[in-house]
């Protein structure tokens, strides 16, 4: 039966409940298709998606596929005009070009980043050698949907060392390249070490480091479930839950890895203890504080009778943040036990949290969320203990997120194993009036929809990504949700030109700067770096009065696409200068 033919006939069971839902709630971008628009709906079995920006306004998803035994990784472009790229294969490219040798339990569990060029660098688990066990390896799809030819067909091998390499975690090395750190129990460690590896843009896995990768902590006992972002420099800070000590004493570490493959200056070897309080502290999330080091949070049992969420500040010295508190700040307490944090950079240096939150008088867990700033103090504008993100009487689980560019965030989630549901958190801690109290029902249909992923998209916008049963079997559906309120622009004033903020800011593709002129005259916008280096002259010559727009691609003036950090917006028209920090995610 074909895919056309399937879904004509299981329309007519969720027509009605549809229209329902569209007459009640206005849901994601009028682009995409009202129930969500079908990444992937071939007769087997697609899940676990993963996705990030195309730096248009669009998205690539990459997702587990069992259409070719026993199964494969595979990918498709998703439009910022919510339609599906028609260069790119109808259900998507597989990312390994050839069938491979003892392919015996195939590909599963991918990890994507963006390569800063309208495509994508995959990273995935592969069993396909019976000798060496769980390896890691890697493809590059470029923007128009075909395979890099500088890369293997099958895949570049990150480390295919004996023993269990597992659970990818990616972040772009900013030059088309990405770094990679995972779990890894190869033969002579000390059970689950973190290990990491760094591929080039070219396909090469990089020659200064490791041929089987990186030895980023090899600590007595267990090391577990890294998490990683960039430095701003080419290389990456890693964190991970540590059981050195003992398994009943958990601790928090992190440890930066520069380009060059060494540990960063400064940084202990295994690793620097950011929260080494008693009892357990485990699930990790990191984000770049656009200074080199990160904000770290994690769920934290150290009363012993709650579990709550605690962040800190690594500097890229190495050192812990002494304005923050010693083993970090207590950022929630709304319920008993909260776990599973997710963060996203507030683009000042702090951090928007979310995480789950199980109460003893609901008993469902309900998903909240907290920004803690630069200073290491939770923003007094947010409530105490955490901003409900839904008060609905369900279980809400596995919550993703994403910065909405304007220092709130974006974040979804499922909502009792049956619905997925999303949420707009604004920077001063309220939710959006825009959307439903309790969160937006992203499709309402009889079926199962879960397991979402979601990605910054456009201007205030967000792609959301997830597994979807209402043809019968596991597709990948997609949709967007959106911030309708763009950033006003400030009145002039006769005398004076405006600046407005740029958006999304922090951003990873592209942004765009909004100013007023109040009369015709002559501009010049340029970007600088934290230096005071220029890197791009975005535009100069006359403009008349009103206002006016560029796009900067994040691309110096040589077309290289820049690093992760600080940047400088300076405009200089009317014999007045105003400047706008900007910041680069990785």
């Amino acid at each position: 039966m074909n895919t056309r033919t399937r879904s004509l006939q299981v329309f007519p069971i969720f027509a009605a409940v549809a229209l329902c839902t569209l007459a009640s709630s206005r849901i994601a971008s009028a682009a995409f298709p009202q129930l969500g628009l079908a990444v992937c709906n071939d007769p087997n079995t697609q899940q676990n998606s993963a996705i990030t920006t195309d730096g248009a306004g669009g998205a690539i998803v990459a997702w587990q596929d069992s259409r070719t035994a026993p199964g494969v990784i595979a990918a498709h472009h998703v439009l910022a005009s919510g339609q599906l790229d028609p260069a790119w294969p109808l259900q998507g490219r597989v990312l390994v070009g050839i069938p491979v040798p003892n392919a015996n339990g195939g590909q599963f569990l991918p990890s994507i980043v963006s390569d800063g060029a309208g495509g994508a660098i995959v990273a995935w688990n592969d069993l396909r050698s019976a000798v060496t066990g769980i390896d890691l390896y890697a493809q590059h799809v470029l923007a128009n949907g075909t395979l890099d030819p500088a890369w293997p067909a099958t895949g570049r091998a990150l480390s295919a060392a004996p023993g269990t390499q597992l659970l990818p975690r990616m972040v772009s090395d900013g030059a088309g390249g990405a770094i990679v750190a995972w779990m890894d129990d190869r033969p002579g460690s000390n059970r689950l070490d973190v290990f990491a590896q760094h591929v080039l843009a070219s396909g090469i896995v990089d020659p200064a480091w490791p041929v089987s990768g990186f030895p980023v902590c090899t600590a007595a006992g267990t090391q577990l479930f890294p998490v990683i972002t960039g430095d701003g420099s080419g290389g990456a800070i890693i964190s991970w839950f540590d059981e050195r000590i003992s398994p009943n004493e958990i601790d928090i570490f992190a440890q930066r890895i520069v380009g060059a493959g060494a540990i960063a200056p400064g940084w202990p070897v295994n690793g620097r203890a950011v929260c080494a309080a008693s009892g357990p502290q485990i699930d990790p999330t990191i984000v770049s504080d656009g200074a080199h080091g990160a904000v770290i949070a994690w769920a934290d049992g150290r009363n012993q009778v709650n579990v709550r969420i605690f962040a800190q500040h690594v500097l890229g010295s190495g050192n812990v943040d002494p304005a923050w508190p010693l083993n970090g700040r207590s950022i929630s307490g709304a319920t008993v036990v909260e776990q599973r944090p997710l963060a996203v950079p507030d683009g000042a240096g702090g951090a928007v949290v979310t995480w789950e939150g199980f109460s003893n008088i609901t008993s469902v867990s309900n998903i909240y969320a907290q920004h803690v700033l630069a200073t290491g103090v939770v923003d007094p504008e947010w409530p105490v203990g955490g901003q409900t993100l839904s008060f609905r009487q369900k279980h809400q689980t596995r919550a993703d997120i994403a910065s909405d560019g304007a220092g709130g965030a974006f974040v979804a989630w499922d909502d009792n194993g049956q619905d997925v549901i999303a949420q707009h958190v604004l920077a001063n801690g309220t939710l959006d009036p825009d959307f439903p109290a309790d969160g937006r029902t992203l499709v309402n249909l009889p079926s199962q929809q879960g397991d979402a992923a979601i990605v910054t998209a456009g201007v205030g916008g967000a792609i959301v990504s997830w597994t979807d049963s209402r043809n019968g079997n596991a597709d990948i559906f997609a949709t967007q949700v959106l911030d309708a309120r763009p950033t006003p622009v400030p009145a002039p004033t006769p005398a004076a030109i405006a600046f407005a903020p740029a958006f999304p800011n922090p951003a990873r593709g592209s942004l765009t700067l909004r100013f007023v002129l109040p009369r015709e005259t002559t501009f010049r916008m340029a970007i600088y770096d934290v230096a005071g280096r220029r890197v791009r002259e975005l535009a100069s010559g006359s403009r008349p009065a009103g206002e006016q727009t560029l796009a900067w691609d994040m691309r110096d003036n040589a077309g290289r696409e820049v690093s992760s950090g600080i940047y400088f917006a300076r405009l200089d028209a009317d014999r007045h200068s105003l400047t706008q920090k900007l910041v680069k995610l990785k």
